[in-house]
């Protein structure tokens, strides 16, 4: 379940954004939900203590009553994984929210292209809902468990067990697969960066050819990396010839 939580002064555009938001949703296959508010009140604070999961904040900055961006400030203390999605009229706060280093997915001028932006950046946003719920399901016989793609590192082959190794970032996982096949499972996340690994590019942060060393976001490291894959390494993730 998708949960929009939109903030806009202006009743009229309110009606025009919760409008906006059915169209583009319409188009997917996400549940989705929908709470508009006219100001920062007592009502819109208990969203923010509230469980739910994927959480899109759609905040107006300028209110009657309190700042977006002092808003979004409180939404980060207590809530590290929601999305904010900050959509005004005056350009000027853009900078502002950089400068205040407030952790958003985009600012969205009103005088722009707005339906059109906002789709472009929901959609993304689904696509890595989507990706962080993407499973692999590993059957040992005597036991079975279920891994999220969004938590594995890279995949090699330990040759003298003849076992695929899955590393994540607690923990090794060995299962009777090939490389090929995990290859097949995910194309676009999955990359060949040595005959015996391939690498989630969604946890990569730099591929160092110097060195043959590959870093992930998670302060791991691999030096499984061959000469032979950069090409393609750097078309498919740099989009480089």
């Amino acid at each position: 379940m998708i949960n929009f939580i939109i903030v806009e002064n202006n009743t009229e555009y309110l009606k025009l954004v919760a409008s906006m938001i059915d169209r583009i949703m319409i188009k997917t296959c996400f549940e989705y939900r929908k709470k508009t508010f006219t100001e920062y009140d007592n009502k819109f604070n208990k969203y923010i203590d509230r469980n739910f999961e994927n959480k899109i904040y759609i905040l107006d900055i300028k209110t009657n009553n309190k700042n977006g961006i002092d808003v979004a400030r409180e939404i980060r203390k207590k809530d590290s994984e929601a999305i904010i999605i900050f959509l005004t009229a005056y350009e000027k706060y853009g900078n502002q929210i950089l400068k205040n280093m407030i952790e958003a997915f985009c600012f969205i001028c009103k005088k722009d292209n707005v339906e059109e932006i906002l789709e472009q950046n929901i959609l993304e946003i689904l696509d890595r809902i989507k990706k962080n719920k993407t499973v692999i399901k590993i059957d040992n016989n005597a036991s079975f468990c279920v891994i999220p793609l969004s938590k594995i590192l890279y995949i090699t082959i330990n040759s003298k067990k003849r076992k695929a190794v899955i590393k994540t970032d607690t923990k090794n996982i060995e299962c009777k697969k090939t490389l090929n096949y995990f290859e097949q499972l995910f194309p676009n996340d999955l990359i060949r960066t040595h005959k015996s690994c391939v690498v989630n590019i969604n946890r990569t942060i730099n591929f160092d050819f110097k060195n043959n060393k590959i870093y992930f976001n998670s302060n791991h490291e691999t030096e499984l990396l061959s000469k032979k894959y950069k090409e393609k390494i750097k078309e498919k993730i740099f989009n480089q010839e």
